[in-house]
């Protein structure tokens, strides 16, 4: 089956993977925390944190075990602020292609620190670097972080450039 435009991958790949992805906001300073990827998937950009879900996991059990594992704090409050499809149409197999829960936390123990995957930075609200992040973001993760829920589909082409997008906010 030929997956050529996003409304194919809509309607005929409608279920990719699940996977979390969490903001930690500083709402007293205007602050959101992202991290570098050092390796894996993505590598190299700023994102917020998260992954895959475990065997038997929940969205948010994933969130919470992903933000431990790569950020070494534990979320206490934490929000849903979207659902976001990716799919990534020049890969050879589907397993990239992402359901991606996205959530901010504005409560949590611990202090961030570094681990093997990934490195934690506080950005200012209005300075989020776009230009080291996936292409997407800079459709929809202002407005998120800003207060609209997002729900939407990228399709990406080899290079990681946005190919085709539908981006609803509320």
């Amino acid at each position: 089956m030929a997956l050529n435009t996003l409304a194919d991958y809509e309607r005929d790949y409608p279920y990719p993977r699940k996977v979390t992805l969490c903001y930690l906001i500083d709402e007293e300073k205007g602050m959101v925390l992202l991290a570098m990827k050092k390796r894996g998937f993505g590598t190299g950009k700023w994102n917020g944190v998260g992954g895959k879900l475990d065997k038997g996991e929940s969205v948010e059990q994933a969130l919470v075990r992903e933000t431990k594992e790569e950020i070494g704090v534990d979320l206490i409050s934490f929000k849903k602020i979207g659902v976001i499809k990716f799919y990534f149409s020049e890969a050879q197999d589907r397993s990239f292609d992402q359901e991606v829960n996205v959530y901010t936390a504005d409560s949590w123990k611990g202090s961030p620190s570094e681990s093997d995957e990934m490195s934690p930075r506080w950005f200012g609200i209005n300075e989020i670097p776009f230009d080291q992040m996936w292409s997407d973001d800079r459709f929809w993760l202002s407005d998120a972080l800003n207060g609209k829920y997002v729900e939407a589909s990228f399709m990406f082409d080899g290079s990681g450039n946005v190919k085709q997008s539908s981006i609803r906010l509320r």
